[in-house]
């Protein structure tokens, strides 16, 4: 089976609607609120349906961050996650970026080896990064301190 085939909508106006979806990849609301307005909120689109939503930034110049990115859990599966971070990586080329970035928890095992297979490369680490947040961040009872940071060249 193949990748479904995903296309970027852009979401104007106000973003709060999304902030449900959004806190599935980063369960810290007073966080998501921070950069909630920054960069380009954008739907994820497959066959005309919405499944998921991305919020990019651009930290620095020629490159693209993965700030946030969520599928709707029953989208999840078949390619989805896949096959949006192949629309994203065209996106940011178009856009000029010689490099996709994208961060995470330490403790997201399964998120880290998932980003590799799709040719993200270490960038790196934040020490300490979730211990700033207002709450414990903890995934299969293993508690997040470092922030994981990951590259694609582009």
């Amino acid at each position: 089976m193949s990748d479904p085939e995903i296309t970027l909508r852009s979401v104007d106006g106000d973003r709060t609607a999304f902030v449900p979806l959004l806190l599935e990849a980063d369960e810290s609301e007073p966080i998501v609120r921070t950069y909630l307005n920054d960069g380009d909120l954008l739907e994820l689109v497959a066959n005309g349906q919405p499944v998921g939503v991305v919020l990019l930034t651009a930290p620095e110049i020629a490159a693209v961050e993965i700030k946030n990115i969520a599928i709707r859990r029953e989208h999840r599966g078949g390619g989805m996650g896949r096959a949006a971070l192949a629309c994203i990586a065209a996106h940011a080329r178009a856009r000029g970026a010689g490099r996709l970035l994208v961060g995470t928890a330490d403790s997201s095992s399964g998120t880290i080896a998932f980003y590799r297979a799709c040719g993200f490369g270490d960038a790196g680490r934040i020490p300490g990064f979730f211990d700033a947040y207002p709450e414990p961040v903890v995934e299969h009872g293993v508690q997040a301190h470092d922030m994981i940071r990951l590259e694609m060249i582009l």
